[in-house]
């Protein structure tokens, strides 16, 4: 019985999680395999020599090896999985079963594919291999990321589980038709020039991804009671991992790290069917282990002797624990009729059980009886249940519980008494009229941790935490003595020191002559409640990610702020601080680097601010402080509030240490002075938010107060985005045309030039509307317009025998667009022009982003022989990088440069180094902003190819 214990205590309990503990077994197999990995990766490095090539002869036989006992273990954990999901149908069964079925055919395939064996269908190839290969991979790695999630533990039946039978056949037989039938329409995996391909790779560490999402998912998971091994699974989708590494390392299919990748292959498909089908295997042996050591230890646990005995009343069996009060000898017993070695009514009791339970083929009602006699003082009251033993011999036998049930007969009584007063869940204090405590109820020494013993004679003093002062004490026992009861919420300090609030209710007893006779306190620990009300208030008035007062704490302390500034006159500020470019720390390395800054900003401003100041998060990137400035004169609190702000910002551009990446990050800050209450709440934040605003169109990084003029500024910007949205439609645009000159004053071209009549607001400055389209997304449809119009002009002036160049300008958010080639070359075939008259302006500032994706495009666009130009060059990063990468053919140098070319050195210097640099790149230069004939001059002795500006001609439309 105690080896059975012990056993027992070392099984894994079916309802608790799987720990994932790093000293499982498969878990230290798996880093050991990293190790080796590591080791296999670093030492060529440091002993500066290639991994050898394994001789082909050899390579072919040790990969067939490999690849064999895989499909064995694949179709293995088919089969095992299939009967048992054919017995307890789960999603995860079928889906796994079908799974393998699949893989077993696709890594077969993948094995006879391989040059050298047997023609497979037709002729075999390397990439033919690595299709089968990588479709199985894939169909693994996204099998084990659904294992891993918690709706595969959800029923399904024969029909869903056959529909994915048939379909894991038709993916196989798909497979092989494409990949056999009409191999050319695949991307090439393998060339024998150079070795895997970049498509291959990608698909590889498409694996990895998935793979790396089932362990996040295993890690998420961790504490649901799962069907599989989780630290095996783990092991088998970290080793899958170390393994596709190994097939994006390898130049020819014979070179180390391919035999490294599959026999990891075969170690992870180890692991796995230790995960998913030994736990499948062993599952009944371990729950009948369990049932066994269950057995055991609830007959250990048992008062009750237990008698098998059959229908004749002949004892077969007893238990009975060594410390029960009625010790039976059982060689005494064993084999005898219970009427010869039992006391008449104890044996008469025993039968007539029998013989219900007979009759009921089940279990009998509960029978009692009396132990009596002369050596015994008081009578052993038994309860006795009889049930029918299943699976019995040709005689029936009957398992009897015989229970000494005596202390509870003596104490039923008593218990009946107390049960309803004074065994309750309430602690429950009873004193004399001097208030010494006489008696306490179990639940008191639960919550209090003193016992009976150690508070009877005492007062009630013994629990006082000294947090209630004697006024406290007074107001009570005058309640008391006034309306004999009181009812309230005391802090009371336990036997360990710790305080607790409990919510408590006094009765004062009198006798028939109204004197107090006992005093009866009952309480509860309301410690859980109060804990649930402070945590529901954190939740209601507190940012959970900061733990900053969140905006609705925030609104009502502006409003006591602004009632405590109206009786002093004093100044107050609020702050509205909002992080510049926070969404592209999110996008490039993730929320959780982001939620950090956000925690770690929070803890650095705290430490800025005064005490007496409240800073906020109300959400997202925006934090808002609320200053008071303690002055009542308006220059003097701009100031205050100015060198807090400075100190904020200061604070601010301070580098992050995120995660082991040092990132740096702005902010933009709009302040707004109160020192009454005349605003709104409201008013006051959306004055701070419009500062904050006009901060960032300003360049950001900066602070900003607020000015009455700002609210006309926003009224006219929302008119104008409202009559912006109506312009095309009411044809409010027109495009004007400004001439580009070469060295001899002829026009070679014009530059397209975007111009808005408006009834109301007059001629808009592209300065003013611009910028309004590029927020509000218009822009897109407004550069489309412009482009179209100037290829109907280019098409109009080549009609005329006029052969000249229109460039157009393209905004960031056009060029982002996935169509953008697709719109301009149909915009260019629609309008039936020469492709190389149309010239397309970028600006330096529009490539910082999505670099790879923009050549691709332009590149396309060149080779219709479209020309690219690359605007205001000098103003931004002066990249030689881009005019490596990106089919530019003009320069145009920024009219800053050229305005004070001929009073400025610098400048001076600038515009002769873009020319150079431009000669010696073969790019084209073009001047912009020349006004005077004698920049005109200078620039031409500069070798400048083409010219722009007032001198030649401002913009206006072409007739």
């Amino acid at each position: 019985m105690q080896s059975l214990l012990t056993w027992y205590t070392l099984l894994p309990n079916p309802d608790q999680p799987q720990r994932i503990s790093l000293k499982s077994l498969p878990i230290i197999a798996t880093i050991l395999i990293l190790l080796v990995v590591l080791a296999v990766k670093l030492v060529p490095y440091l002993l500066d020599r290639a991994l050898p090539q394994i001789a082909y002869n050899v390579f072919l036989p040790l990969h067939t090896i490999l690849e064999v006992i895989a499909v064995v273990l694949a179709g293995m954990t088919f089969a095992v999985i299939r009967e048992q999901a054919l017995a307890k149908m789960t999603l995860r069964g079928a889906v796994v079963a079908c799974a393998f079925f699949a893989v077993f055919w696709l890594d077969l395939a993948h094995l006879l594919s391989f040059p050298g064996m047997p023609a497979y269908f037709n002729e075999n190839s390397t990439e033919k291999a690595i299709n089968f290969w990588l479709v199985a991979r894939l169909l693994v790695a996204t099998t084990l990321c659904f294992v891993v999630l918690p709706v595969a533990d959800k029923s399904t039946g024969l029909k869903q589980y056959y529909l994915m039978l048939i379909t894991a056949i038709v993916l196989v037989v798909s497979c092989h038709y494409w990949f056999i039938k009409y191999p050319q329409t695949i991307p090439h995996t393998y060339l024998e020039d150079s070795g895997l391909t970049h498509f291959k790779i990608i698909v590889e560490y498409g694996v990895i991804i998935i793979s790396a999402l089932t362990v996040f998912l295993i890690v998420r998971y961790r504490h649901l009671r799962r069907a599989f091994h989780a630290p095996a699974l783990l092991a088998a989708v970290l080793t899958t991992i170390f393994s596709e590494l190994c097939f994006t390392l390898y130049n020819q299919v014979n070179d180390f790290y391919n035999v490294i990748g599959h026999l990891l292959k075969l170690i992870s498909f180890l692991f796995l069917y230790r995960a998913l089908v030994y736990e499948t295997l062993a599952a009944p042996y371990a729950q009948l282990l369990r049932s066994k050591a269950e057995l055991a230890a609830t007959l250990s646990a048992t008062p009750d002797i237990l008698l098998d005995i059959d229908q004749n009343g002949i004892l077969h069996r007893i238990h009975s624990r060594p410390d029960s009060n009625v010790n039976i000898a059982s060689k005494q017993f064993i084999g005898h009729q219970a009427k010869t070695v039992l006391p008449p009514d104890i044996a008469n009791t025993l039968l007539k059980a029998i013989e219900q339970a007979a009759h009921r083929k089940g279990c009998s009602d509960t029978y009692q009886c009396a132990l009596n006699g002369d050596s015994i003082d008081t009578p052993v009251w038994f309860q006795v249940i009889a049930a029918i033993k299943p699976n019995s011999a040709e005689v029936q036998r009957f398992i009897l519980s015989v229970r000494d049930i005596s202390a509870q007969k003596n104490l039923l009584a008593s218990e009946q008494l107390n049960a309803l007063a004074f065994h309750t869940r309430e602690a429950i204090m009873i004193t004399d009229p001097e208030q010494r405590i006489i008696r306490v109820n179990p639940a008191f020494t639960d919550i209090t941790g003193y016992s009976e013993a150690e508070v009877v004679g005492k007062t009630p003093s013994v629990l006082s935490s000294g947090l209630h002062d004697k006024l406290f004490y007074q107001r009570l026992w005058k309640a008391l003595h006034e309306f004999d009861v009181w009812s309230g919420e005391i802090y009371n300090r336990r036997k360990n020191g710790e305080v607790f609030p409990e919510h408590v209710i006094i009765n004062a007893l009198k006798d028939d002559n109204q004197q107090v006779t006992h005093y009866i306190a009952s309480f509860n620990d309301i410690s859980k409640s109060k804990a649930d009300q402070q945590r529901i208030h954190r939740l209601a008035f507190y940012d959970p990610l900061t733990h900053l007062p969140n905006r609705r704490l925030l609104l009502d302390d502006i409003v006591n702020t602004q009632s405590e500034n109206q009786r002093s006159g004093q100044f107050s500020a609020l702050f509205f601080i909002d992080l510049d470019h926070f969404k592209s720390l999110n996008d490039s390395l993730g929320h959780s680097f982001g939620d950090e800054l956000l925690r770690q900003l929070a803890d650095r401003l705290q430490l800025t601010i005064r005490t007496n100041d409240i800073l906020a998060r109300p959400g997202g990137d925006e934090f808002i402080l609320l200053a008071k400035l303690q002055t009542t004169d308006s220059t003097a609190a701009a100031l205050s509030a100015q060198e807090l702000g400075n100190k904020i910002l200061d604070e601010i551009r301070k580098p992050f240490m995120l995660k082991d990446h040092q990132y740096s990050i702005t902010a933009s800050i709009g302040v707004a002075l109160f020192n009454n209450n005349t605003n709104a709440v409201d008013e006051l934040m959306s004055s701070a938010d419009l500062a904050m605003y006009h901060a960032k169109e300003n360049g950001r990084n900066q602070l900003f107060f607020f000015e009455p003029q700002m609210q006309q500024t926003l009224k006219r910007r929302q008119q104008m985005e409202l009559a912006l949205k109506q312009a095309l439609v009411k044809q409010e645009f027109q495009v004007f045309y400004q001439p580009k000159v070469n060295t001899f004053g002829t026009i070679i071209g014009y530059e397209a030039l975007i111009r808005w009549q408006h009834p109301e607001f007059g001629l808009v400055s592209p300065d003013s509307f611009i910028p309004l389209a590029e927020s509000t997304g218009l822009i897109i449809d407004i550069d489309s317009w412009v482009l179209e119009n100037a290829c109907q002009q280019i098409n109009k002036l080549s009609s005329q025998g006029q052969a000249l160049s229109i460039a157009v300008n393209v905004s960031q958010r056009q060029l982002a667009r996935k169509d953008f080639v697709e719109l301009v070359s149909n915009i260019v075939v629609a309008s039936g022009i020469d492709p190389t008259l149309l010239e397309l302006e970028i600006t330096e500032s529009m490539l910082n982003d999505d670099l790879e994706n923009t050549r691709k495009k332009l590149d396309a666009l060149s080779q219709l022989g479209i020309l690219f130009s690359l605007d205001d060059f000098g103003t931004g990063y002066s990249s030689l990088y881009y005019l490596q990468k990106l089919p530019m053919n003009v320069l145009k140098i920024d009219q800053s440069f050229v305005r004070a070319f001929l009073t400025q050195e610098t400048d001076y210097a600038i515009v002769k180094t873009i020319i150079a640099m431009a000669k010696a790149l073969s790019l084209k230069v073009v001047a912009e902003g020349v006004e005077q004939q004698e920049q005109y001059e200078a620039l031409i002795a500069l070798e400048c190819d083409f010219f722009q500006g007032y001198l030649f001609g401002k913009p206006a439309p072409l007739v």
